[in-house]
């Protein structure tokens, strides 16, 4: 991202520490007390979706998936992942994306974590087994809590006092960098997507929902290996707007 558009208010550091939450360059919110990350929209299968489409894309998102995941848990010891909504691309039945899935579980449990997937809005009717994906009925939950935080994809409201939320992608634009974002305030994390398919949205420029101008969120933006606390959204818009040629 451009120097110019980099406000001198902001400060890189390698995690943010937000109401008990650790937050991950990668794109996950670790709470170290309860041992668990979470993250959201996963995308597995993205490949295999598109190909059904008929395109050509290159098998890739489960490898990136679990490199990024691998730094997740460098930074602590544990016991749990949460994926916030969207662990798939598609929950049409796919050999490939069931593969992806039993690989995935299987990466973690040898790992010593286990997985909890909350449904959204791309895992509709999708049943999960250890074994993938199935046509045996599991239903994912709605919802699940982790130290007093109701998580959720956030496709739909949740009446919660604080709330973890996946869906939206947020990213901050500049010139023809995307750098993904979360937004945090009072009570709210919304995660950017962990999937590098998924595109997002711009948190300087697009309409966002209206729950989000409800409290005062603040933009913070990952470069990869590092987090940069942008400020307060409308502020940031500001910025924005002045430095655009």
């Amino acid at each position: 991202m451009r120097d110019r558009a980099m406000s001198k208010s902001s400060t890189g550091t390698s995690v943010h520490l937000f109401e008990g939450w650790q937050l991950t360059p990668e794109g996950a919110a670790i709470h170290r007390g309860e041992r668990t990350a979470v993250i959201a929209d996963l995308h597995l299968g993205y490949e295999w979706a598109r190909g059904a489409a008929g395109d050509c894309v290159v098998a890739h998102s489960l490898d990136e998936t679990l490199a990024r995941l691998s730094l997740v848990l460098d930074r602590a010891v544990l016991a749990h992942l949460i994926v916030a909504g969207d662990l798939v691309e598609s929950p049409r039945p796919c050999r490939c994306t069931s593969a992806d899935v039993r690989r995935f579980r299987a990466w973690l449990a040898a790992r010593g974590v286990g997985l909890l997937v909350v449904e959204g809005n791309h895992d509709r009717s999708l049943f999960l087994s250890s074994q993938g994906i199935s046509r045996v009925p599991h239903l994912l939950p709605a919802t699940c809590a982790v130290a007093g935080w109701t998580i959720g994809h956030g496709h739909r409201p949740l009446a919660a006092p604080r709330t973890i939320t996946g869906h939206h992608h947020p990213v901050l634009r500049c010139d023809t960098i995307a750098a993904p974002c979360f937004l945090v305030g009072p009570g709210r994390i919304v995660l950017p997507a962990f999937s590098a398919n998924a595109a997002g949205c711009d948190v300087g420029s697009a309409a966002l929902p209206r729950d989000w101008c409800t409290i005062p969120l603040r933009c913070i933006a990952s470069t990869g290996s590092e987090l940069l606390d942008f400020g307060p959204i409308p502020t940031l818009r500001r910025r924005l707007r002045h430095l655009a040629p």
